[in-house]
C-alpha cells in the first residue's frame, strides 16, 4: 500500500507507458490483483464512466463472480484507500477515474506537451517547442502499453493512442530542432521515428533535411533511395511529391526549410487557444526570450545552467523571470521559486528553504531519503517541516557543505523524473551563503536539467555608514545545526554578480524601444502620446506603464505610484545622493558635477563619487562629460518634493557660480522668477 500524505491533498500518477507503475506524492506503490486491473481500465477509459457490467466483464470474463456489484464496489474501495478518495469516482452503476490534478495519466501530459509544442513552432518559438517535444517522448518512448494485458481488447486503444503521440512528438522535435540549427536532435528524433514506421514519409523528410543540415548530403540522398525502394517493393508506389521536392532540393544544394508536407512538419497551422502573437506579452523584449527559451531547451537536454537577468528596478527583471516559469511549467517542467529579502540575509539559505519546502514537504519519506541519501540530516536542519520525514535519528552537526551537497543531491534526483527550473528573485538581497550556492550551482554541476534562474540589480548602496549585517557567527535561522562557517551576511547587488562572475550567463536588460513603447500606448487607448511618453520615460517599462495608467486616469504630472517609487530608490541610496539629486532636478540638463558639487558645499571628488553611484543604480546616465537623469519622470518626481524656497536658493546659487549678471533658464524657469 502506498503510505498516505498526512492529511494533504494527494496527487496521483498514472503511468501506462511501460511497466504499469502508480504514484501517490512521488512514493511508487504496487496496487495488485483485480484492483490492478480495474485501475488500468479506468486509466484507459479516463475522461468516461465506465459501466459496472463492462468492468466485470474486463475483471472476470465469463466467469463473474456470485455477487458482481459488490465485488467491484470492494475493489473500488480499496483504491479508494490505497490512493485517495478522490482517485474513483461514482458508485454501483459505473465508475470513472478521478479528473487532474487529482489523478493524472502520463498519456494526457504528453498530449498537453505535444499540443504546447506545435503551437510554440507555429509562433516561431522553435527552442520551447523542442524543450516541450523532447519532454513528450520521453514519456511516452518507455516502452509498450500495459504490456501486462496484451490479450486484453480494451487496451488496444492506449496503445494505439500512445504510438501516435510518440509518431507526432518526434515530427515536433526534428522539426523544431532544425528551425533552431541542431541537426543532431533533428536526426536522433526521425531516425527513431523512421525506425518504428519505414512508411512515414514526413519522418523520411525530416530525417532527409537533417542529414542535409549536418552536412551530410549523401546520407540524406541514400535515405530517400531506401524510402522509393520500400514503397515500391511494399506498396507498389513512388514517394509524395513533397518527398521528391525535398530529394530535389538536395540534389541541387538547395535549402530544404521551405519544403514540408505538412502542418506540424511545417509548423505552420497553429493550435487553437495555444499559439499567441510573437512577443505579445513581452513587448520589446524577443531577444531576451528567445534568450530564456534557449537556455531552458538547453536544461531539458541536460545542460545545466545558471542565468542572471540583470539590471535596474522596474526594468522587467521579474516579468522575464515569469515568462521562464510559464515556459518551464507548459513544458513539463517543474518550477521551484522564491524571493530573497533584506531582513532575511542572516538567515542561512533562505532563499533555498523556500523554494526547495514546497517539493520536500509534499514528497514521503522514504522517497526524500532516497533522493539525498546522507544527506537527510542536513536537508532536514535546513528545511525543518521536512524533519520528521527525514531524520534517522542522528544528531550529529554537519558543515555548510554538507548542506549545499544535500540540496545540490535533492534538485539533481528531482531533474531526473523532470527538468527543473529554480527562480531566486532579487539575489542583490540575499546573504553570501545563497551566492555561493548559486555560484556552486553553476560551476559544479553539470548534466542535471536544471536551470536557475536569478534576478538582481545593481548595487543601490546600502546607505554610507550604514553596516551591512554581520560577517561572522553561527548560522541563525532553519539550519540550526549547521556549522563550520560563518553567518549569512550581506551581498550588494554588485558583489552577488561579481561573485558568480563567468559561472553565470548574464543577461542584461535595459529600456524598452521606441516601437514597444508605441506598442504599449495603443494598447492602452493612448497612441497619440506615445512621443510623449517616450520622452519622458525614455523606456522604463515600470514609468511607461504607470505613466499610461495615470494619461489614462487624466493625471498629466508624475502618477504618485512612480513618485514614491523613485524617492523609495534614491533614499536607499542615503542622504547624501538624495540632497545632492534634489539640487540637480532643479539644474539645466545636463549637468556638471562639479558644479553641483560646489552649489552643495562640497569637493568636486565627492560630487563626482556620488554621481557614480546613481550612475550605476540607473539614476543618472552620462551625456558627454556630464550627466542627466535617466528619464524625465524621475527628475520631475525629485524637483515635486523639493521645497520651492529651496528650488528658489539652488537656482540664484548656480547664477551667481556661473558668474551671469542675469538670472539664467533653469529647467524652463529664470532663477529670480519666484
Amino acid at each position: 500500500m502506498i503510505d498516505g500524505t498526512g492529511g494533504r491533498e494527494s496527487r496521483v500518477l498514472i503511468r501506462l507507458v511501460g511497466s504499469f507503475t502508480v504514484e501517490r506524492d512521488g512514493l511508487r506503490g504496487t496496487v495488485g490483483g483485480r484492483a490492478r486491473t480495474l485501475l488500468k481500465l479506468l486509466a484507459v477509459e479516463r475522461g468516461h464512466a465506465v459501466p459496472t457490467d463492462r468492468v466485470v466483464e474486463a475483471l472476470w470474463g465469463d466467469r463473474p463472480p456470485k455477487r458482481p456489484v459488490e465485488n467491484v464496489a470492494t475493489l473500488v474501495s480499496r483504491l479508494r484507500r490505497t490512493l485517495g478518495p478522490q482517485a474513483v469516482t461514482g458508485g454501483r452503476r459505473s465508475y470513472r477515474l478521478g479528473e487532474p490534478p487529482a489523478v493524472s495519466v502520463d498519456l494526457d501530459e504528453a498530449t498537453a506537451l505535444i499540443a504546447e509544442a506545435e503551437g510554440r513552432l507555429a509562433v516561431d518559438e522553435a527552442a520551447v517547442a523542442v524543450a516541450a517535444a523532447t519532454r513528450a517522448i520521453e514519456l511516452l518512448d518507455g516502452g509498450a502499453v500495459l504490456d501486462g494485458e496484451s490479450d486484453a481488447p480494451w487496451a488496444a486503444a492506449a496503445r494505439g493512442e500512445a504510438a501516435g503521440l510518440l509518431r507526432q512528438a518526434r515530427h515536433v522535435a526534428a522539426t523544431a530542432a532544425l528551425r533552431i540549427a541542431e541537426p543532431g536532435r533533428a536526426l536522433r528524433a526521425a531516425e527513431a521515428a523512421v525506425a518504428a514506421d519505414p512508411f512515414d514519409e514526413a519522418a523520411q523528410r525530416l530525417l532527409m533535411r537533417a542529414h542535409a543540415a549536418a552536412g551530410e548530403p549523401a546520407r540524406a540522398l541514400l535515405a530517400y533511395e531506401r524510402l522509393r525502394d520500400i514503397l515500391a517493393a511494399e506498396l507498389g508506389t513512388d514517394p509524395a511529391a513533397e518527398t521528391r521536392a525535398v530529394h530535389l532540393a538536395i540534389l541541387r544544394e538547395q535549402s530544404t526549410a521551405r519544403l514540408t508536407g505538412t502542418a506540424r512538419e511545417g509548423g505552420a497551422a497553429p493550435l487553437a487557444g495555444v499559439a499567441r502573437e510573437r512577443g505579445a506579452v513581452l513587448p520589446g523584449r524577443a531577444v531576451e526570450v528567445a534568450g530564456i527559451s534557449r537556455s531552458w531547451a538547453a536544461a531539458v537536454a541536460g545542460r545545466t545552467a545558471v542565468l542572471l537577468i540583470a539590471g535596474e528596478a522596474g526594468i522587467g527583471k521579474s516579468r522575464l523571470a515569469e515568462e521562464a516559469v510559464r515556459v518551464a511549467r507548459a513544458t513539463g517542467g517543474i518550477v521551484l521559486r522564491a524571493q530573497c529579502h533584506e531582513i532575511e540575509r542572516s538567515l542561512f539559505l533562505q532563499p533555498f528553504a523556500d523554494a526547495l519546502a514546497p517539493q520536500v514537504t509534499r514528497l514521503a519519506g522514504p522517497v526524500l531519503r532516497d533522493m539525498v541519501g546522507d544527506g537527510a540530516e542536513a536537508l532536514a536542519r535546513l528545511i525543518p517541516e521536512a524533519a520528521p520525514a527525514l531524520w534517522q535519528g542522528r544528531n550529529g552537526a554537519g558543515g555548510r557543505r554538507s548542506v549545499y551537497e544535500a540540496v545540490v543531491a535533492f534538485l539533481r534526483a528531482l531533474a531526473a523524473g523532470k527538468p527543473v527550473l529554480l527562480v531566486l528573485e532579487d539575489l542583490h538581497l540575499a546573504g553570501t551563503a545563497t551566492v555561493e550556492l548559486v555560484h556552486y550551482l553553476a560551476r559544479r554541476v553539470s548534466g542535471a536539467r536544471l536551470l536557475v534562474v536569478a534576478t538582481a540589480r545593481p548595487a543601490e548602496g546600502i546607505a554610507e555608514g550604514v553596516p551591512e549585517g554581520p560577517a561572522e557567527g553561527p548560522a541563525e535561522g532553519p539550519a540550526e545545526g549547521v556549522v563550520d562557517g560563518p553567518a549569512d551576511g550581506a551581498v550588494d547587488g554588485s558583489a552577488a554578480m561579481d561573485a558568480l562572475g563567468r559561472a553565470a550567463v548574464r543577461l542584461e536588460l535595459g529600456p524598452l524601444p521606441a516601437q514597444a513603447v508605441a506598442r504599449l500606448a495603443v494598447a492602452a487607448g493612448l497612441g497619440h502620446w506615445a512621443d510623449e511618453v517616450l520622452r519622458r520615460t525614455r523606456g522604463h517599462p515600470l514609468f511607461v506603464v504607470e505613466l499610461l495608467r495615470g494619461l489614462a486616469a487624466g493625471e498629466r504630472g508624475v502618477p504618485e505610484a512612480l513618485r514614491a517609487a523613485v524617492l523609495a530608490r534614491v533614499r536607499r541610496m542615503g542622504p547624501l545622493v538624495e540632497r545632492l539629486l534634489r539640487a540637480a532636478s532643479v539644474l539645466r540638463r545636463p549637468f556638471d558635477p562639479a558644479l553641483l558639487g560646489e552649489l552643495l558645499g562640497l569637493s568636486p571628488q565627492v560630487a563626482a563619487e556620488q554621481c557614480e553611484r546613481a550612475l550605476r543604480v540607473g539614476l543618472l546616465v552620462v551625456v558627454g562629460s556630464r550627466y542627466e537623469f535617466a528619464n524625465e519622470l524621475t527628475r520631475e518626481a525629485l524637483y515635486s518634493v523639493t521645497p520651492a524656497p529651496t528650488r528658489l536658493v539652488y537656482r540664484r546659487r548656480a547664477a551667481e557660480l556661473l558668474g551671469r549678471r542675469d538670472w539664467p533658464v533653469v529647467n524652463g524657469r529664470s532663477c529670480n522668477r519666484r
